[in-house]
């Protein structure tokens, strides 16, 4: 049975308890009638003869029936009181309500002595204190009260008895009836459990919901794992399935293990997928209930349904209803949690009822002020508006540039573009004006360096607003700093300082080559700069293309073809090649009639050219196909790996993945095997392993191709560094 079944149950129970109470309040009553004088009530007998004169706002009781009980009556007169059917005030107009259960007791309430929240006790028919009007709320179950008591602006809940002897002290979240004298209470961690009305517990608050008795048992939920009790609150079968039909009909959990590379146990689960938000931290998930566990497996974190789920740090991010940050020990940020949730790489940014809060990587709030928005991704101080205005709060929260500025930007390096009176600006991080009064456009760059432009010119500044370069050209972003480009299309080169490296009168400039190099264009000449703009290659009408800068040699081509020189220009192998690549391990892959081979620096062919594609070596191999097949080939050309494979893929940790019908194996970096081509999956790892599979199951090899985790799982998930889920009992994969 779940929750909501067990609310309709709950709520069934409580409506026939009041039924039964209103008829024994309405036996005997028709022989009563309310009559009205002058706008007041009264009270006649069957024969008409007044019994209580009409001088009362209202007789009957302030909710339910209005009829006499047990031969008493409320009367209103401003407040409530209590009379007799024979006219005889019983106590005088001093309660706020009063409700009659049934012929013994009344639920009272009055106005407490210092606030106007109300306090409910119960009085008899006499008008004697029976329960002391100490309670926030009262109410009758069975031949028992439930009250509650507010303790710090929180209600916690006992169990009285009708003559207000105390059987459980206001201590709990929350009190329900179960079955005959127990009863569910939850604890202040929303936990429930099985009481005694003696108060002996019967069942410890660890459980997270108890279905109402029904039948022979009833289920009970842990964690989302389903148990189940009898009707007298004893366990039948622990919380450890994921369902129950019967007592001995029952759904098992999946069984996931956390092994290290060496087959070491960390920790076993059961339940129906485990996956891992963070290097920091793993959640649980059980019959859509999650537990958030930290990297020693404690519990961080624990809830039904969750719409998204997420890590900041070691923070976790949960979102049911409302956005909630968790610790990383698992204390919450905010118990109320957030509308909105903003980060960037420095800050969470919470926003609760239109109030922001601004929390560091350990989950401190840094929030000193208040403010009513912010910017996002700030390196250094936070923009933040505050009463119209702008400013900026520092790493502690508190103001470090004053809330001044009708907009403002973020801080990139020590530079920030606001506005200031209509005015565009720029200020440093003291938030001192830098540069001139109002520019048209700013852009703000790397090495603390801004871009402005104002009137149609551009200048270049840094963060002291000293001017380092002005022109009326167009600047955009460059990998060694600004291309400056004319009105004709001409391009010229400027270092993020502001330098002239080359002035604008090329057609092209190249994106870099080995970060250090760009090829320069200008008419049918072409040359070579590195990136200070000194001239490695100088313009030639004879160099038609630049290709490679590796190990000392450039690959050019003149005449339609490929050759190499040296950084003086000398040629050190002649243009007689269709392509080449690049020089490593001092050979160079060139390419003869469509065919690849290989030469040295003395320009020997040494590896002839045979292969309809190669790769530069690396480890003293070379990846090659020949007749639609790969292998690989050493320095001298023999074969490594035997060209016989259909792919053949280099892996993140240069290992070798071949395939060949349909089937995986794997060599290591040199070219030597490591796995048959026998497996349908091969995955590399973090830690230098791989995940293998083979006939539908999977287990871990190390890089020199021994089992560390044996082929028998159904499943593996790498979830960190060193650490892997394993899934043993179902073919279903990971989530």
């Amino acid at each position: 049975m779940n929750i909501k079944q067990y609310s309709t149950h709950l709520k069934a129970f409580l409506l026939l308890v009041f039924l039964q109470f209103q008829a024994e309040i309405v036996l005997g009553q028709s022989s009563f009638e309310f009559y009205e004088e002058g706008k007041k009530l009264g009270l006649k007998n069957e024969k008409g003869e007044i019994l209580i004169p009409a001088f009362y706002e209202q007789l009957g009781w302030s909710q339910g029936l209005n009829m006499p009980v047990n031969g008493v009556i409320g009367y209103k007169k401003e407040h409530w009181g209590l009379i007799s059917v024979n006219n005889k005030v019983i106590t005088g107009a001093r309660y706020y309500s009063l409700q009659a259960i049934h012929k013994n007791l009344i639920i009272a309430s009055i106005k407490g002595k210092f606030s106007n929240e109300l306090f409910y006790g119960v009085i008899n028919f006499k008008g004697d204190v029976v329960v002391d009007f100490k309670y926030h709320s009262l109410k009758p179950l069975d031949e028992l009260l439930i009250v509650s008591e507010r303790k710090k602006d929180k209600s916690y809940y006992g169990l009285l008895s009708q003559q207000g002897k105390t059987l459980l002290s206001s201590d709990f979240n929350n009190i329900s009836y179960f079955k005959d004298n127990l009863f569910v209470f939850t604890n202040a961690n929303k936990q429930k459990g099985i009481i005694h009305k003696n108060g002996l517990i019967k069942i410890e608050a660890t459980l997270d919901s108890i279905a109402p008795a029904s039948g022979d048992y009833s289920l009970i939920m842990q964690a989302g794992k389903v148990g189940a009790i009898d009707s007298s609150g004893t366990i039948l079968r622990q919380p450890a399935f994921k369902a129950i039909f019967t007592l001995d009909d029952v759904e098992t959990f999946r069984q996931f293990e956390i092994f290290d590379a060496d087959h070491h146990s960390l920790k076993s689960f059961y339940c129906d997928t485990l996956f891992e938000i963070s290097s920091d931290l793993l959640a649980v998930v059980r019959n859509e209930f999650y537990e958030i566990l930290n990297t020693d497996f404690e519990i961080v974190y624990r809830g039904q349904s969750l719409k998204s789920l997420s890590a900041f740090r070691k923070n976790v991010i949960v979102k049911n209803g409302v956005y909630r940050i968790i610790k990383y020990n698992g204390e919450p940020v905010n118990e109320n949690g957030f509308d909105t949730l903003l980060f960037d790489k420095n800050y969470i940014y919470g926003n609760s009822r239109g109030q922001w809060d601004i929390f560091n990587k350990f989950g401190s709030n840094i929030s000193t002020l208040n403010f009513d928005s912010l910017l996002v991704g700030s390196n250094n101080l936070i923009p933040v508006l505050r009463s119209g205005y702008w400013g900026y709060i520092d790493h502690s929260g508190k103001m470090a540039i004053p809330a001044k500025f009708d907009k403002a930007g973020l801080f990139i390096g020590n530079m920030a573009e606001v506005n200031y009176l209509g005015s565009r600006r720029i200020i440093n991080q003291f938030g001192e004006f830098i540069g001139e009064s109002n520019y048209d456009k700013v852009t703000i760059g790397k090495a603390n360096t801004a871009r402005v432009v104002k009137r149609g010119r551009t200048d270049l500044i840094n963060y002291r607003g000293k001017i380092l370069f002005q022109t009326y050209n167009q600047l955009s972003l460059n990998f060694f700093g600004y291309l400056e480009s004319t009105a004709e299309g001409k391009v010229g080169l400027i270092s993020h300082l502001g330098e002239v490296m080359l002035y604008p009168e090329y057609d092209s400039i190249s994106e870099p080559k080995n970060r250090r190099y760009a090829v320069v264009k200008q008419g049918n000449k072409t040359g070579l700069v590195n990136f200070k703009g000194f001239w490695i290659l100088p313009l030639s009408e004879e160099t038609q293309e630049i290709c490679h800068v590796n190990d000392g040699f450039i690959s050019i081509k003149k005449n339609g073809q490929y050759g190499f020189v040296d950084f003086g220009q000398r040629l050190l192998i002649a243009n007689r090649y269709e392509k080449t690549k690049p020089f490593t391990s001092e050979l160079a892959a060139v390419a003869l009639n469509d065919k690849w081979g290989f030469i040295n620096k003395k320009e020997q062919l040494v590896i002839q050219p045979t292969y309809s594609y190669v790769t530069p070596f690396r480890n003293g191999i070379s990846v090659v196909r020949r007749d639609g097949k790969f292998g690989a080939i050493d320095l001298q050309g023999k074969d490594k790996i035997k060209i016989e494979f259909d792919t053949l893929e280099t892996t993140t940790h240069e290992f070798l993945l071949a395939s060949k019908e349909d089937k995986i194996g794997l060599f290591n970096q040199y070219g030597d095997l490591l796995l048959q081509p026998s497996y349908t999956d091969i995955r590399p790892t973090m830690d230098d392993h791989f995940i293998v599979s083979r006939r539908g199951l999977y287990g871990l090899i190390d890089a020199n191709g021994r089992y560390s985790i044996p082929l028998k799982y159904f499943a593996i998930q790498e979830i960190s560094h060193g650490k892997y889920i394993c899934l043993e009992t179902s073919t279903t994969e990971l989530e």
